[in-house]
């Protein structure tokens, strides 16, 4: 059989429990109709035990693609980026001959409100991270961020309409009032300019125009990115999918006393945004299928997510946290060497997911990358995988074993102005308060055990695994080529006393 071509999907800000599957896995926390992601993992493998590298976009993505922890890599907040050049599977990817192609969210670059995503110098720096194609679509339109999608809206003649839409959130910069951004408005507009709409719709125009494209004819494989921004708040969700949950009763969030009025239908819209997505994971599917030449079948499909949603648990919203809402994705895996109707609560990290495409492939890893390939566990030759998940956010990190969870510390219980969370979160600053869990006993992480006297030996223990993940993760750099120690040049004549000391001068610079 010819090497496999590789779909990687990410969604933005999916929680885990928030799936079809995961409800039939035992995981209750409410019903989302995901009947196309369910199919996926009927066909292949789910892996309830998933946890993203960081809870936050750029440093998650940043993993994912080179490999490497925040540590190492230094992008450890929204306002870092890999450098160009940087190690990635994607390069692996191509230099062992696939045509690379990303599509939608794939928050390489800083996304400051000025950022420009369909310039040159941005095309460059996507290709030295080994991406040949890039077609970037952005949800911080109308925060001044340019790229496909708003040159989109305005060819459409929409972009003003979308943009007075946005008011309705105090989302972005410049203290903008309006409601939370979770709340719910319904996307008003017609279903084609919705993002998650556009990012599908160029998907499967791709698709489709490779089908006729010399490099199918030569059989040429792809590694396709899509990035869904979807469901990743402000919650807009189209009209006809929320009809699918408008009557069905909302579960309450964990560990929140006094939720606000509009939280269950928050959550639903926020249900509804991934049903959207699950429509489009269905289309692409099915064009792969229609490409003919065996290319569905010969296709390793990967779903995840870049980080969770707290959607109200712990009465908070978004991510930076690292409560099993805000640190626990969605992942999924069909296609050649991957065992059908597998579900599999191994501890996995999203660091992973670049090796195990490597190793589906048949491509080499780079040296770098520090994922732990999922292959065996896809063959359905082992039932384990990582023994710990970890996890950092500038100066906390967070180790989670089979039972009890380290959070050393946990940024929610930060009361220093440290300035933006999202983005600036310091690296050399000493730890939040720390948070000990134990989630056999207490699943939705209700008791803090760091201060408990009866659970001291369980909070050493933890904390030296971490200690020992930390040392395990640290990684030298890449080795350089060195220069040589000479010795001095033999002295001048004595006579040139002047002309010996500047030869001396010299030869010690």
């Amino acid at each position: 059989m010819s090497r496999p071509n590789v779909v990687l999907i990410l969604t933005d800000q999916h929680r885990w429990d928030f799936m079809g599957y995961a409800q039939d896995a035992g995981y209750a926390n409410g019903v989302t109709h995901t009947p196309h992601l369910d199919a996926l993992a009927a066909s292949g493998t789910a892996i309830g035990g998933a946890h993203c590298t960081a809870p936050v976009c750029c440093p998650s993505r940043a993993a994912i693609a080179s490999g490497r922890y925040g540590m190492n890599s230094g992008c450890f907040t929204n306002l870092h980026r890999l450098p160009p050049g940087t190690p990635s599977f994607v390069q692996q990817f191509r230099e062992a001959g696939y045509d690379t192609c990303a599509i939608g969210k794939t928050h390489m670059d800083i996304h400051a409100y000025d950022a420009e995503f369909t310039s040159p110098e941005h095309l460059r720096y996507m290709d030295s991270l080994g991406w040949s194609e890039c077609i970037e679509a952005d949800d911080m339109v109308a925060q001044g961020v340019h790229c496909n999608y708003a040159a989109f809206l305005r060819r459409e003649g929409v972009l003003d309409d979308f943009l007075r839409f946005e008011e309705r959130w105090a989302y972005g910069p410049g203290g903008r009032k309006g409601d939370p951004n979770f709340k719910c408005h319904e996307w008003p507009l017609p279903e084609r300019y919705a993002l998650t709409s556009f990012v599908s719709d160029t998907t499967l125009e791709w698709l489709r125009r490779r089908q006729d494209s010399p490099q199918r004819g030569t059989g040429t494989p792809f590694l396709l990115h899509v990035g869904f921004v979807a469901p990743h708040s402000p919650t807009a969700p189209l009209p006809r999918l929320m009809d699918l949950y408008r009557d069905q009763e909302e579960t309450p969030p964990w560990n929140n006393t006094q939720p606000p009025e509009w939280l269950p239908e928050a959550r639903r819209g926020y249900r509804a945004m991934i049903t959207h997505v699950d429509e489009y994971v269905g289309r692409i599917r099915q064009q792969l299928a229609e490409l003919g030449d065996g290319v569905g079948e010969n296709t390793v499909i990967a779903f995840s997510a870049d980080h969770g949603e707290m959607a109200g648990d712990q009465s908070a919203f978004s991510k930076v946290k690292f409560y099993e809402a805000s640190v626990r994705v969605p992942m999924v895996f069909a296609g050649p060497g991957v065992r059908a109707g597998q579900h599999s609560d191994a501890l996995a990290e999203t660091l992973d997911l670049g090796k195990t495409l490597c190793d589906l492939a048949g491509v080499a890893p780079d040296a770098l990358d520090q994922g732990k390939s999922l292959a065996p566990l896809l063959h359905g030759d082992t039932q384990t995988h990582r023994e710990t998940v970890y996890a950092e956010l500038g100066c906390d990190k967070m180790l989670r074993d089979g039972r009890y969870k380290l959070a050393w510390g946990e940024p929610s219980f930060d009361k220093r102005k440290l300035g933006n969370a999202y983005l600036d979160r310091p690296v050399n600053i000493p730890a939040s308060p720390p948070a000990l869990f134990d989630l056999q006993a207490d699943p939705h992480e209700t008791r803090n055990l760091a201060d408990d006297p009866t659970h001291r030996d369980v909070l050493l223990r933890m904390l030296q695994k971490l200690l020992a993940r930390i040392n395990e993760n640290t990684q030298s750099q890449p080795y350089l080529p060195r220069g040589e120690y000479r010795g001095l040049r033999p002295a001048p004549a004595a006579a040139d006393t002047v002309g010996a000391a500047s030869a001396a001068s010299a030869a010690a610079r």
